[in-house]
């Protein structure tokens, strides 16, 4: 009985990947403006933590 859980299981989730599968999403276009997006956001975040640092050196000098 749990080998046959286990089979429906490992069909449930092979159907569904299957199914979310987009090969236009590994075009060299699409990577490439995935990095950028990437980078975008992380330049951001790091902006985001540096003014924040600034802002609490400010507040412990008073």
């Amino acid at each position: 009985m749990v080998r046959f859980i286990g089979l429906i299981l490992i069909v449930f989730f092979s159907v569904a990947a299957w199914h979310n599968f987009k090969p236009e999403s590994f075009t060299k276009e699409n990577i490439e403006e995935t990095i950028k997006k990437e980078k975008t956001v992380n330049a951001v975040q790091k902006g985001r933590e540096q003014r924040r640092l600034e802002a609490e050196k400010v507040l412990e000098q008073f």
